[in-house]
């Protein structure tokens, strides 16, 4: 009798294994045939079409999309809260109440051909991870306009104006950015940068704080990745001319025009060095040095270190303000030297991003419980976002 019921357990274990792989054979033909509909809808869809939404476009929808509709987006009360060298960036209120969205209208002569822009879209809406800012929308008029839509975050609310200013005085209307919370927000930023270079297997590309969003718990989210896989190549130029601008420019771009899972860390570097010093960064052709000024925060870091200057007058106010225990014992000098590692000038030395959420984890600040609902665990789906149209 026992072995009939081994026997029976086993036939049962395998039509349970038959079932499920078909089942996921099935899963991924339709994934793929729907992928391919999607891709040949907005490739056509700048045309006429046949049906009446052509006449005002196509509204492709991805997750947590599904309650937009193509007249809802196109009626929605828009107002201007941002200006950037490829589009403008529209806070817009939806009349059935839902609440306010975030639309990107691209710039004409900015971006690429609908063909082109199709599978680009397509990856942007299907990356899921809690720390970056979904794509829930895009639409695509007859006449070419296209328009990204995403959850809307208030300006205050992006990691630059959240960081501390000059003097150590905290941003008006927020709490103290504490070593904790900064760690916090560097830690989530690391881990949406793992997750696009290994689950999604490219570089975000456009990394700085004004691209952080940063929620009221102090989670991070990363805005505009792979916007500029969009862009045709003059403007593309213009965002990495942005970047060299605010210091967050790789050296190796000087050379090369594409962005790098290595460009995204030294992106990361400098963006850590932000959190940690408290300023703004800028390269190092524009000079500024302190005072509130924007500074090249890796050479200010040389400096310092040459100088044995203590790591207190070197870090932000309010981080030492905040400390408990010394700067070493709180993972400080280990977050400042990954900084500069990802800094290095030669991008074969920088660390991967999984390597540096690793050190990251490891260096959290001492008085944290280790389950802490402070650091708790993300999730990533690769394969959500199924695209459907309007």
């Amino acid at each position: 009798m026992v072995i009939g019921l081994m026997a029976g357990a086993v036939v049962l274990a395998s039509v349970s294994i038959g079932w499920a792989q078909g089942r996921w054979r099935r899963d991924g033909r339709i994934r793929r045939r729907d992928d391919a509909e999607r891709d040949e809808m907005l490739e056509s869809s700048a045309d006429d079409g046949q049906d009446a939404s052509s006449s005002e476009g196509r509204l492709v929808v991805f997750e947590g999309g599904e309650h937009l509709t193509l007249e809802e987006v196109l009626n929605a009360t828009g107002q201007v809260v941002d200006k950037a060298s490829y589009c403008t960036v529209y806070k817009a209120k939806l009349a059935s109440g839902g609440g306010s969205i975030e639309l990107r209208l691209l710039r004409e002569g900015r971006c690429k051909d609908a063909a082109s822009c199709a599978p680009v879209v397509r990856r942007i809406g299907r990356a899921r991870h809690d720390n970056l800012v979904p794509l829930r929308a895009f639409y695509q008029g007859r006449r070419g306009e296209k328009l990204l839509v995403y959850d809307y975050f208030p300006a205050a609310g992006r990691c630059r104006s959240s960081c501390t200013a000059a003097g150590g005085e905290p941003a008006a209307g927020r709490p103290a950015l504490t070593w904790a919370r900064r760690h916090k927000i560097a830690l989530g930023a690391a881990r949406a940068l793992a997750y696009l270079h290994a689950g999604q297997g490219e570089a975000h590309g456009n990394l700085r704080s004004s691209n952080v969003v940063v929620d009221d718990l102090f989670v991070a989210r990363l805005a505009e990745y792979a916007v500029d896989r969009l862009l045709v190549p003059a403007a593309a130029e213009a965002v990495l001319a942005a970047a060299k601008a605010d210091g967050y420019k790789a050296p190796e771009l000087h050379s090369m025009k594409k962005c790098s899972a290595r460009t995204d860390v030294y992106a990361f570097g400098i963006l850590l060095l932000e959190l940690l010093m408290g300023r703004k960064p800028s390269s190092s052709s524009a000079g500024g040095t302190g005072n509130g000024r924007a500074m090249d925060l890796p050479s200010v870091v040389k400096v310092a270190v040459l100088e044995e200057t203590a790591l207190e007058e070197v870090l932000d106010a309010e981080v030492v303000k905040g400390l408990r225990v010394s700067p070493a014992e709180e993972g400080l000098v280990q977050a400042l030297k990954l900084a500069m590692g990802c800094c290095a000038p030669v991008a074969a030395a920088r660390p991967s991003m999984a390597e540096v959420v690793r050190q990251l984890e490891e260096s959290r600040p001492k008085n944290l419980h280790p389950r802490s609902a402070l650091y708790s665990p993300t999730e990533s789906r690769s394969d959500a976002g199924t695209p459907t149209t309007t």
